[in-house]
């Protein structure tokens, strides 16, 4: 039998778009935080000048660089993604009505596009339930729960980032840059994969070592890096990760909160800097939703490495008997209830544990995320956020913003307090904040809140 060791293109990318790429397309730009996405390729979409097209990603990259040029350029008509917030401009030009975006959960976008990669139509989730992603989509109830039908997601194109790839079209990733690239390569006709390194005609790649087969892709090419990428990628620095005396007493709390031997999420911002004040007799194992568990602690400055970020884009590392995978895999842990707590930052908490944290109508609107997959698959809901933002309590009777979770709060921590949400009791006041008293909590909350017998002051060790 003849050896097919040439059977994927070489090409550059300015002619694999040329090729390929046409107005009007669904192209799919795999991407976490713009860490992963092909940016030779999409560079050359820019330059092409293509339009009217339609994108499906994990967010709107940032200003001027990925899916972020597109964007500035007039190229995009809409986007299905999960998360706005990084890029500013692409979030107020929503907020404006001049970008259509279809705002989708995390886990169910890939998830959306692994069972468009693998010949199935849809499939039920309970994430986003009682939310507006609930919204004209049809419903199943099984087992006394209710599930959301979500739809397959394909395109024309897929613009892959590989590490490593051969001419039959094996490909290997790298670190967290898997993300939705390994589930994306399979839900296009047209696959482009943009790779450091391809190798030679008559080398293969390590089975041992594929992340996708050669048999995901029927019609495509490959494309060399230019290595820009290592340019383009920023990771956000570890001193805009600073906390205010407020929010270190919020962040040490709600560390406190967490037991020995959990898996851990940590939400973007605030919750982030909770990993600096775990006790250090307790062990957690800390997951981002990008493909990492078994975190370690912030590299030192000018160590970072651009390939290794928590989900908040901050340069983080991995301990020994950590792994990097992608995406899917990352809500498989998280939609199976094998993540034991997760903390989360909020706009609003009310009385019967419901959860607004990702959209002010008309004002922000940073995006989903993997909020919703979250608070619905961990068996821990921690709140931390300031009590207070812009002269109002974010603690409220009923929240007037779009909800992320229906009933999911377990435990809200302030810089005033610490409060359980007891089903079927309300808001109980458990400890208060260093210097503040129970009358002060109470003038700043607009919630009713249980109190019962006397309040200890919250205690950090």
């Amino acid at each position: 039998m003849k050896k097919n060791s040439n059977r994927l293109p070489i090409m550059s990318a300015r002619d694999a778009v040329k090729t390929f790429i046409q107005d009007g397309q669904t192209i799919i730009i795999p991407v976490f935080f713009h860490v992963g996405v092909a940016y030779d390729l999409v560079n050359a979409i820019a330059d092409q000048g293509t339009k009217d097209l339609s994108i499906i990603s994990n967010d709107t990259g940032l200003p001027g660089l990925g899916t972020g040029r597109l964007i500035e350029n007039g190229q995009v008509r809409h986007m299905e993604i999960s998360y706005i917030g990084t890029n500013p401009e692409a979030m107020k030009m929503y907020v404006d009505g001049k970008l259509s975006i279809k705002l989708t959960p995390q886990g169910s976008v890939v998830e959306k596009l692994r069972a468009g990669a693998s010949g199935i139509g849809f499939f039920g989730t309970k994430t986003g339930v009682g939310t507006e992603v609930e919204f004209d989509k049809e419903t199943k109830i099984v087992n006394g729960e209710k599930y959301i039908i979500e739809e397959a997601l394909r395109g024309d194109v897929v613009l892959v980032k590989a590490h490593r790839a051969d001419r039959m079209g094996n490909l290997e990733f790298h670190k967290t840059s898997q993300n939705f690239n390994k589930e994306s390569v399979g839900a296009a006709d047209v696959v482009l994969v943009e790779a450091d390194e391809i190798l030679p005609s008559e080398e293969f790649l390590d089975p041992n070592h594929i992340h996708s087969n050669f048999g995901n892709i029927k019609k495509g090419a490959l494309i060399q890096s230019s290595g820009r990428w290592k340019e383009d990628l920023r990771v956000q620095s570890a001193e805009a990760l600073e906390l205010s005396p407020a929010r270190e007493i919020l962040v040490k709390r709600a560390a406190l909160l967490l037991n020995d031997g959990d898996i851990v999420n940590l939400g973007i911002g605030t919750p982030v800097a909770v990993a600096n004040y775990i006790p250090e007799d307790v062990t957690v194992y800390l997951m981002s939703e990008n493909g990492l568990i078994h975190m370690g602690p912030t590299p030192p400055a000018g160590q970072e490495d651009n390939e290794i970020i928590n989900a908040g884009r901050g340069p983080a590392s991995i301990l020994p008997g950590g792994a990097f995978f992608d995406s899917a895999e990352a809500f498989k842990l998280i939609r199976s209830g094998k993540v034991d707590a997760t903390v989360l930052g909020a706009f609003e908490v009310d009385e019967e544990g419901n959860l607004a944290n990702y959209k002010i109508p008309g004002k922000r609107a940073p995006g989903i995320g993997g909020g919703m997959d979250l608070v619905t698959g961990a068996k821990k809901v921690i709140i931390a956020t300031e009590h207070i933002a812009q002269g109002k309590s974010r603690i409220v009777k009923r929240c007037s913003l779009p909800l992320t979770g229906k009933g999911v709060v377990d435990w809200i921590v302030t810089d005033l307090a610490l409060i359980e949400h007891v089903k079927g009791t309300g808001l109980v006041l458990r400890e208060r904040a260093p210097g503040v008293d129970v009358k002060e909590i109470i003038e700043k909350t607009d919630a009713d809140l249980v109190i019962k017998g006397t309040v200890p002051e919250m205690k950090f060790h």
